[in-house]
């Protein structure tokens, strides 16, 4: 099987690299840049790169690795030249907009199936990138109603291949308000801690729990603003439920109610023994 990965940054030179260490599965790859597309073919993460319409040609499974709001209009520049009857998916974190764009078009001879491979650093690019990034992983995938059952079973297939712990087929609402609550709120919650004033008189004060609450601000502002913004609804009820709950802290602890901010305290321990 042929592979296709567009866009080697850390998510696509990834995949190239878990591919090619767990499968015999030949990697196409194909960078904007093309001196990172050079040194992939040079360590052996791609097998093979060059014109990129004549690479999807051959690919029965290509991966779209690029900012949310430049997925679709790089599938639909390039539909024509798509194998006939592959899989065409992408690794963003948002999936209701993207195939909600893709769904419009009927006349595609390919199959489009939503993907996310659930895994990342504080750190992009290609030099980042790493064979193992995806071990204990999810690999999340948003087929269409009338998907091929055979095409879903593929890409998940593949996932299975290269090691992911586990695969989850959903709808692209379900997944989006799921990511909402276990990505996107976390990085507003770190990012908003960290705007804090005695955030830079931290060292000499901080532990484990300034390390976890925090690492997440480390984030690559430009993809996230898109990533918030395409996925508005389920992260503005998150953000909601959230600022719900600290409110609860705060009157609680005004009004120096001890018992009522211990069994807030206590729920939330319950909780959290409870689902990991």
């Amino acid at each position: 099987m042929n592979v296709l990965i567009c866009g080697l940054g850390l998510i696509g030179a990834s995949l190239a690299k878990t591919i090619k260490k767990n499968t015999d599965y030949t990697v196409l790859g194909w960078n904007r840049t093309t001196s990172v597309t050079e040194k992939a073919l040079r360590d052996g993460v791609i097998d093979k790169t060059g014109d990129i319409d004549e690479l999807m040609a051959e690919a029965d499974i290509t991966f779209v690795n690029f900012y949310p709001d430049a997925i679709v209009p790089f599938i639909l520049e390039h539909k024509d030249s798509f194998k006939q009857d592959s899989i065409v998916t992408d690794s963003c974190g948002i999936k209701a907009k993207i195939c909600a764009e893709m769904g419009k078009h009927k006349e595609l001879k390919f199959y489009f199936i939503g993907a996310h491979p659930m895994a990342g650093r504080e750190v992009g690019g290609y030099d980042n990138s790493l064979d193992n990034l995806f071990d204990n992983a999810s690999f999340i995938c948003t087929p269409y109603d009338d998907t091929p059952r055979n095409k879903t079973d593929a890409l998940v297939g593949l996932a299975s291949d290269m090691g992911f712990k586990r695969t989850v087929v959903t709808t692209p609402e379900h997944h989006d308000e799921m990511i909402a609550f276990t990505s996107q709120i976390a990085h507003v919650l770190a990012c908003s801690y960290v705007l804090s004033p005695l955030a830079p008189m931290h060292a000499g004060y901080s532990a484990g729990s300034y390390r976890d609450v925090s690492r997440v601000a480390r984030i690559n502002a430009d993809m996230w603003t898109q990533l918030f913004l395409d996925n508005k609804e389920p992260l503005v009820r998150e953000i909601d439920d959230l600022v719900s709950n600290l409110m609860r802290f705060k009157y609680n602890i005004v009004n120096g109610d001890g018992e009522a901010l211990t069994e807030l305290m206590k729920k939330g321990n319950k909780i959290k023994e409870e689902i990991g």
